[in-house]
């Protein structure tokens, strides 16, 4: 699927129905990664009568145009594409950067969102300064940084319940086809966010926040933490996840999304 945005080409994959029961379903990727991350739920949720979108931010997956370089540029452009696609009433939904990306949209346009879904969130999202610097000089070492820390202990073994698919060398050859700066901008993004609290209490729609309970990038503590400064807000716990739980416990993944986004 594809559309214009800013005069840019702008990609996911999804499928929206005029005749959809619900709010449509917008799925937002994570840092450096794209649509793909979200293929299990979107078939699942297109196959059953919803709307649902899941989009390439600026310059991943086969959007075009420059990456954005900070989460409230990202919030807009959201929007922007939305409006562009022609969808008004949203169900959001958003993994780690992504998940801070639909907090800011949910704030900035709060009449237009019914249900907000943030997996492997937290606020503050700190990065290291060793996987700043490594993402800025373009070293692979960031790109491991990234798949060991962000998997749980089972993963970096490969055990998956979808057979034939190693976790960790997924995330890794999706990293790997990133544009260069691509992962540098955007964990930079995540770490100077400063938002998170206000952008909370502005939100009114009903939220859950989905984390894995070995996430050691968005603990579980962390997510509990924040979750207080929403006016209504959930926490699902995923036992023997690490922060990427799309592909760690995919279905278990797939049950609470089912249930947020109800």
């Amino acid at each position: 699927m594809e559309f214009e945005v800013d005069g840019q080409r702008a990609a996911g994959a999804g499928r929206l129905r005029g005749s959809a029961a619900g709010p449509a379903i917008v799925f937002v990727h994570g840092a450096a990664m794209d649509h793909t991350v979200w293929v299990y739920h979107t078939r699942y949720f297109a196959h059953n009568g919803r709307s649902v979108l899941a989009l390439d931010l600026p310059a991943h997956g086969h959007s075009s145009g420059l990456p954005l370089p900070s989460i409230d540029a990202m919030a807009s452009w959201l929007w922007r594409a939305l409006d562009a696609a022609g969808i008004e009433q949203v169900a959001l939904a958003g993994h780690s950067m992504g998940a801070l990306v639909c907090l800011a949209a949910a704030a900035a346009q709060p009449a237009r969102v019914a249900r907000l879904v943030l997996l492997g969130a937290a606020f503050p999202m700190p990065v290291s300064d060793a996987l700043l610097e490594a993402a800025r000089a373009e070293r692979a070492e960031a790109r491991d940084m990234m798949v060991v820390w962000g998997h749980a202990a089972a993963a970096q073994y490969g055990a998956n319940p979808v057979a034939g698919i190693h976790v960790v060398w997924s995330a890794l050859r999706l990293l790997e086809r990133a544009a260069p700066g691509l992962l540098y901008n955007d964990l930079q993004a995540c770490n100077d966010y400063a938002g998170g609290v206000a952008a909370a209490r502005a939100v009114t729609a009903p939220t859950t926040l989905i984390c894995g309970g070995d996430d050691r990038m968005t603990p579980p503590a962390a997510a509990r933490q924040f979750a207080a400064s929403f006016a209504q807000a959930n926490v699902a716990i995923i036992r023997g996840s690490g922060h990427i739980m799309m592909s760690e416990r995919p279905e278990h993944t797939h049950r609470e999304l089912v249930t947020a986004l109800a």
